[in-house]
């Protein structure tokens, strides 16, 4: 992950840029379960074990960058959730599994069908991404992708732009099942 990239993450998502600087981001065939499971077209592509993003491999390739950095900004939401376990062992991300398992049984019981998107972690991980896209309406992928290619400028970015994330993280309005 470039440094403008942990910046731009950590402002709209939340989440220490000291967090963003120790996840590792890897193909979903690094790990013994496969996750995720499901197809990146339906929405999803990434699942987070401790400190360790794993995705599909398609989501690594240059022109994927826009949609990396989309599905990023709502990954990163859970590092803050497995913090608290020690992400760095097995133990620990062995843990976060077990409690996050915990919260989308709990939604299953309250939500049904709509289960996972209205699990309270998903709800709080989704305010990144909707940050982000909020933003770059404002902004315009052009100007993103500019700033995106140096720390200073990213920066100065996010200086100018303080005000208005703050503004939309006030504004999140939650994930909409509708959305789905």
């Amino acid at each position: 992950m470039t440094d403008p990239a942990r910046q731009l993450l950590s402002a709209v998502a939340r989440v220490s840029e000291a967090l963003l600087r120790d996840v590792r981001i890897l193909p979903r065939d690094r790990n013994w379960l496969r996750f995720p499971w499901y197809r990146g077209s339906k929405g999803g592509g990434a699942f987070v074990m401790g400190d360790r993003i794993y995705l599909h491999r398609s989501l690594l390739e240059d022109r994927r960058s826009h949609d990396l950095l989309d599905l990023l900004a709502h990954e990163v939401g859970h590092l803050a959730h497995a913090e608290r376990f020690d992400p760095t062992t097995a133990v620990g991300r062995a843990r976060f599994v077990l409690w996050a398992a915990g919260h989308y049984l709990r939604s299953a019981l309250t939500h049904g069908r709509h289960a996972y998107q209205l699990a309270r972690i998903e709800q709080e991980a989704e305010r990144g991404r909707w940050v982000l896209r909020e933003l770059i309406k404002t902004v315009g992928i052009p100007t993103l992708t500019q700033v995106m290619n140096g720390p200073e400028r990213m920066r100065s970015f996010l200086a100018d732009h303080a005000a208005r994330i703050s503004d939309l993280h006030q504004r999140y309005p939650g994930w909409p099942v509708a959305q789905r």
